[in-house]
Formats: C-alpha cells, structure tokens, sequence
C-alpha cells in the first residue's frame, strides 16, 4: 500500500514538473558573463532557449540575406556575405541543448537592428528563407549547420508592425508540412496591450502561436508596478496559446520590473490556478550567470530537468 502511495506520489510529481516552462534568452551576452550555449543549457534549468538575435532581415550586404547578431559568441561568416554568421560551435551546443529535451528557437527582431516587411509577398518569402535556414528546410547557408532547431520567436520592437501576420501564417504552413518533429512559435510583446507591434499579429493570426512571453519591465505594467495585467493577456489569448511572463534575469537586465524572488514566488503562486498560465522568460542567459535566477525560479515552477520540458 505504501510503495503503490509513493508511485501515486511520483507520477503526481511528475505531472507537476512538466505542466510549466522556463524560456531563456541567449546570445547578446549581457554583462558580459555570458556562457557558451551548452553550458547554459547544462546549468541554467530553462527548457526553451531563444537564440538572439536575426536583426537584420533583409540585409544588402549579404545578398538580402538575414543578419544575425551573436555578440562575441560568433564571428565567422560565410564567404561574401559578411553579416551572416557561419557558427559550428553554437550547431553543436545545439544539438546537445536538444539532447537533454530543451527546445531551442532563433529569436527575431530585437532592441535594434533593420527589419520588417514592405508586402505579404516581402513577408511569405521570409518565412520560407527562414525555414531554409534554421529549420526544417535546405540550404547553403545554415549559419547552425545540420542543427535543426525547434521553432522561432518574434521579438519585435521597432518599426512597422505590418504583415508579422503573413509571416507567421506562412511559417506555420511550412512549419505543418514536416511530420519529423514539432515545431513552435512565440512571440515576446511588451506589456502595454495591445502591443504596438505584434498586436496586429496576434489579433489576426493568434492561433499561429504557442507561446507569449510578455515582457513584464521596462513598462508601468510590471509584475510589482501596480498595473500588472497578465490578466488582459490571458483572456486574450487563443485557444492553443499559453502566457509567460517575462522578467529580467537580474536588476541590472532592465531600466525597471526585476522581481526579487521572494517576492516572485507567490506572483507565481496566483497565476498556477490560470490555465493560461506558461511559464516565465527570462532577459537573458548572461545576466542571469550573475545571480543564478533561472534555477531559482525553476524551483519555484517545480521544473526538473531530468523530466525535461512539456513542449
């Protein structure tokens, strides 16, 4: 009786594990402390990993090819195409990332950076580039080589907010069209609502989505601000999408809305009861070298590692 009481015990465990996710971005090496990719994955307890950034989507030095932005992560480039990075160590660490069951998504947009689309047809065609190039498409240039990561994340902070709609309709299609794996796509908004950039996205296409980290800083809307209103984003939310909310890994990550975790613990708390509720995202993997946040809250999340992730 007591041995079936404790397997009762442990599968319940189990499914608490898993219900929840932890993303964490990495590659702007912020403060300066950033690991390599692997052993992020080995140390920091995330179960999504968002690969920063795509800055430029179009660029004219490379053949209107992507940009990409590594920091010091990343130096190599293709012959004649000097802004996209050729990166044989971040395709490994990938693939050792994906072996311990993270899921790993190349991150567009950014803080700065040259991107945005002009037409639905600009915007189709870079769904498919990006298929190519990341995903489950072909092509010769693969800046992770044979590493096929698992989805990708807009996280749009400028410019136009028009055709995201297109884009993320047509990545989806392609996305559908391999039976080999399953594949994701989140966006990263910033609180206010509707966000002025995705908003438009989300409201056409918001069933194209699986998760929003909505970025809970640097806005009056923070989780301590007073305004917090994951609330609003969970109504809002399709039927097939979940909301993290998004924190920075350290007081140093944002201008505003670091949460000390004695204080975030019962935030979470409340928010478990919200089947809208996802998880948190984390700015970023370097930051959080500093104060081992991550592992802090996955504790809190009941994440562990050896079960992996539910996504």
């Amino acid at each position: 009786k007591s041995l079936v009481l404790l397997c009762v015990i442990f599968l319940v465990l189990e499914g608490i594990n898993s219900q929840y996710n932890l993303a964490l971005y990495w590659g702007q090496d912020g403060g300066g402390t950033e690991p390599p990719l692997a052993t992020v994955c080995s140390n920091a307890q995330a179960t999504i990993i968002n690969i920063a950034f795509v800055d430029i989507f179009f660029d004219p030095n490379d053949n209107n090819l992507p940009g990409i932005n590594l920091s010091d992560h990343c130096s190599a480039t293709f012959p004649g195409l000097p802004d996209l990075l050729d990166c044989p160590q971040v395709a490994q660490d990938i693939l050792s990332c994906q072996s311990q069951g993270i899921k790993v998504l190349i991150s567009l947009g950014g803080a700065s950076g040259a991107y945005g689309f002009t037409s639905e047809s600009q915007a189709q065609q870079f769904a498919q580039t990006i298929w190519d190039m990341f995903l489950g498409g072909s092509s010769a240039t693969r800046p992770f080589g044979n590493s096929v990561l698992d989805g990708a994340d807009l996280d749009i902070e400028g410019g136009s907010p028009s055709y995201y709609g297109n884009f993320v309709s047509s990545l989806r299609s392609l996305m559908s069209s391999d039976n080999s794996k399953q594949y994701f796509i989140s966006g990263a908004p910033q609180c206010p609502y509707p966000d002025a950039y995705l908003g438009p996205a989300l409201q056409s296409n918001g069933n194209d989505f699986d998760f929003i980290w909505v970025q809970f800083y640097n806005n009056y809307c923070s989780v301590l601000g007073g305004s917090f209103n994951f609330n609003t984003w969970a109504a809002s939310a399709s039927a097939n999408t979940v909301i993290f909310v998004g924190l920075p890994a350290s007081p140093s990550a944002a201008g505003s809305g670091y949460v000390p975790a004695n204080q975030l613990q019962p935030v979470l708390d409340g928010l478990m009861s919200n089947s809208k509720f996802g998880g948190v995202m984390l700015w970023d993997a370097g930051w959080n070298e500093q104060t081992s946040y991550s592992n802090q809250v996955a504790q809190m999340l009941n994440i562990n590692m050896l079960n992996a992730t539910n996504v």
